[in-house]
């Protein structure tokens, strides 16, 4: 059954992302080190998207944080500087390079018309194919057409494209944070 997250389920979330995020391409170019995954998602949950956005989650299996229109994804001094440390700590330098460099092309493309932007949908590695992503978005795309909104994501991984176009999402742009870097996908779905 579909739970609403709260403020406080912010290691319950992060910690999902981390798993679901492991093998993500753009995650393991820009931290280097899974390690970083779950005190940065966490932190990033804490400090952001619980507070100002909206989440769901199914037990510990699958989750995802959305912002609103007009909240913008911008962290807070310490905040960054606290996931920096987590970045460095785990990563090195060049991790936290990597994703400066990610995290700027991400805040100059995203787009300025209203819309809900999804951070993250995640479900955990052993319980992928049964259909929780799906539930997770429907959920949430209750919420984004009843109030008649855009909603916008970058993707991270190739194979989620199909997943997104289902719900009607479509691909705006594909862009790389270095030539090095694996392609991120920018996906936008017009108001229904």
């Amino acid at each position: 059954m579909i739970g609403d997250l709260k403020p406080g389920q912010h290691e319950l979330i992060g910690d999902i992302i981390a798993d679901g995020f492991a093998d993500d391409p753009v995650n393991c170019w820009a931290f280097r080190n899974t390690a970083v995954l779950r005190p940065l998602y966490t932190l990033m949950a804490k400090d952001l998207y619980l507070p100002q956005g909206f989440g769901h989650h199914l037990g510990n299996q699958a989750g995802s944080l959305w912002l609103p229109p007009g909240v913008s994804k911008h962290f807070g001094f310490w905040s960054t500087l606290n996931m920096a440390r987590h970045i460095v700590g785990k990563g090195g330098l060049r991790a936290a390079r990597n994703a400066f460099r990610i995290d700027d092309l991400m805040t100059r493309k995203h787009p300025s018309t209203p819309h809900y932007y999804l951070f993250a949908i995640a479900t955990r590695a052993d319980c992928r194919g049964k259909g929780l992503g799906g539930q997770l978005m429907r959920a949430a795309l209750e919420r984004v057409d009843e109030e008649g909104q855009a909603a916008y994501l970058e993707n991270s991984k190739q194979d989620n494209i199909g997943f997104y176009r289902h719900f009607g999402f479509e691909i705006v742009e594909e862009l790389r944070a270095a030539d090095d870097a694996p392609p991120l996908f920018l996906m936008w779905r017009d108001p229904r």
